[in-house]
């Protein structure tokens, strides 16, 4: 039977080397190990977190092994040895060595070398039976090293390690190409000023761009494809914005010398160089800032669009400060990015926090949407309707702040009704989210108009599915008269709407048998979608493939 290790590593080095040592130990246990690598290695856990026992504490004042690191080293599968000049002088290095092997009769030693030439800073000891341990020279580049170091430890393969890093780095390399293409696409100027951006200008610049492209989409006179490049650029821009500013309150949260640097590194070089300072510097769990760094690397890899690397800097910060703050922002991300049971998890712990009336509404109607995508669909009721009791009473209290809020349970409500085929509960929900929004709408109808054409294509889709054809037909109709009056200001936003919407009417022609109505209808919803999944097409092929379809059988229909 195979021995039960409580450590996968115990990382032995000088304390002059610290550095170095805690670089190794947190790219190990950071390491996310890949799908792909689990299905054919079944044997792998999911990562390496706190696999790796890296003694802390200066030993120079002592004459021989504590009895904790004479535990830990019996306790750990592998020994890693960071080598050095420095690591051929430290008695502390040869004890850890010496111990390791006797305890462990097959011993798994690996030789990290740190710089130098390996004759010359491998301790003796690990040479002198004639057995040299496995040796990985790190000198010549650490990301490769530490992929070798991960293999190792792992017992696979490692080019089946470093090929998928390399996936990864030309996934990245095509990704920013395309967004090349889309600049020069848009002409040399765009191209300059992506460029400023790239490299993490002031938020100025883009709120000048911003403000560029929408007064081109308000005041000239566009192509469809013009427009729509258009507004592919500026949902970048809004995208750039709205991240900047989330990571910018980080870093104001941040009053250390190290992060007061890291922000003079990101606003100048960007994202790639603030994130190398904060990784330089150590820090430990016990640490004020702990927390609040990790938060902000987790910002910083959203920004790099490395959202592995983001959920694992979220899970970190979380270890030391779980606030409602930080697990509610957490939710919110894995939200984004369709990881629903663990933002399901999150959302369910906060319900027990002590928290304020707001942000209890906000965790349950968030846990709502989580458990509907999970199909729970008890659940998410149970949670919007918990949420809509205490949205009334804020919205009572302060109309103007919680109005919208309550729009969006109603609605949420009304989805998840029709769902269970309730379709008068369904029918009262959005109508009272329409009402509510039509309010707001009034009052700022750049902010909220879009909101109501929301409701509009929900009561569509509810008279429709009342056989209410008239009321579905008004309602479609209305909001794709607005929608399309909408759609210059951010055809990234609205274009995706109004096809949904002519889609659905033209299926609501269709099944009421005027085909000549439903065919035009079909065929603009088909070059809306066409441009949509050209662009995207993961998001929008299957709904391209269902007008096609629907358009193919209204065709056949008629010959």
């Amino acid at each position: 039977m195979n021995k039960t290790y409580t450590y996968k590593a115990f990382i032995s080095y000088s304390h002059k080397d610290k550095a170095f040592a805690s670089w190794l130990q947190r790219g190990i246990e950071n390491y996310t190990i890949p799908r792909a690598l689990r299905e054919k290695y079944p044997h792998l856990p999911r990562d390496l977190k706190r696999s790796v026992f890296r003694d802390e504490e200066e030993l120079s004042g002592a004459n021989a092994l504590t009895p904790v690191l004479e535990n830990a080293l019996k306790a750990s599968e592998n020994l890693i040895v960071i080598c050095s000049a420095d690591a051929v002088k430290s008695s502390w290095v040869e004890q850890e060595i010496l111990f390791f092997k006797e305890m462990h009769q097959n011993s798994h030693i690996i030789s990290v070398i740190k710089e130098g030439e390996a004759k010359e800073v491998l301790p003796k000891v690990l040479v002198e039976d004639g057995n040299e341990p496995l040796a990985i020279d790190a000198s010549g580049g650490r990301k490769k090293a530490l992929m070798k170091v991960i293999a190792t430890l792992l017992g696979i393969q490692f080019s089946d390690v470093w090929e998928r890093e390399k996936r990864e780095r030309k996934k990245r390399a095509v990704f920013f190409g395309l967004i090349l293409s889309v600049m020069l696409l848009l002409g040399v100027y765009t191209y300059v000023q992506y460029a400023a951006i790239a490299s993490n200008s002031e938020l100025e610049q883009i709120n000048k761009q911003i403000s560029g492209i929408e007064y081109r989409l308000k005041r000239s006179k566009l192509s469809q494809d013009e427009v729509y490049k258009l507004g592919e650029r500026l949902k970048v821009l809004r995208d750039t914005k709205k991240l900047k500013v989330d990571t910018l309150k980080w870093f104001g949260l941040l009053h250390t010398s190290v992060s007061k640097k890291a922000k003079k590194l990101y606003d100048k070089e960007g994202v790639d160089a603030a994130l190398a300072l904060l990784e330089s510097s150590e820090s430990v769990a016990q640490d004020e800032g702990y927390a609040k760094k990790n938060m902000l690397r987790a910002k910083l890899y959203t920004e790099k669009q490395d959202y592995d690397e983001a959920m694992r800097f979220y899970e970190k910060a979380l270890v030391v400060d779980d606030s409602y703050e930080n697990v509610y922002d957490y939710a919110l991300f894995l939200m984004q990015e369709k990881q629903m049971k663990r933002a399901r998890e999150l959302l369910e712990k906060l319900k027990d926090y002590d928290l304020t009336p707001e942000h209890r509404a906000n965790v349950l109607n968030r846990l709502g949407i989580a458990y509907r995508n999970l199909k729970r669909y008890d659940e998410a009721q149970e949670a919007y309707e918990e949420a809509l009791t205490l949205r009334k009473k804020l919205a009572q209290n302060n109309p103007e702040r919680y109005n919208l809020d309550l729009a969006w349970t109603y609605n949420n409500l009304g989805v998840l009704y029709k769902k269970l085929n309730a379709l008068e509960e369904a029918k009262s929900m959005h109508f009272k989210a329409f009402e509510l929004r039509k309010a707001l709408a009034e009052k700022d109808s750049e902010k909220y108009t879009f909101y109501v054409t929301c409701s509009m294509h929900n009561l569509g889709e509810l008279y429709g599915s009342l056989k209410q054809t008239d009321k579905a037909k008004k309602y479609f109709e209305e909001a794709i008269k607005i929608r399309r009056k909408l759609l210059p200001q951010n055809p990234k936003k609205y274009l995706p709407a109004l096809a949904t919407t002519l889609n659905d009417l033209a299926k609501l022609y269709a099944d009421t048998k005027k085909p000549a109505k439903a065919r035009v209808l079909y065929e603009e919803a088909l070059k809306y979608r066409e441009t949509l999944a050209k662009e995207n097409p993961q998001a929008y092929s299957a709904a391209l493939k269902e007008t096609q379809k629907a358009l193919d059988t209204l065709t056949r229909g008629a010959k």
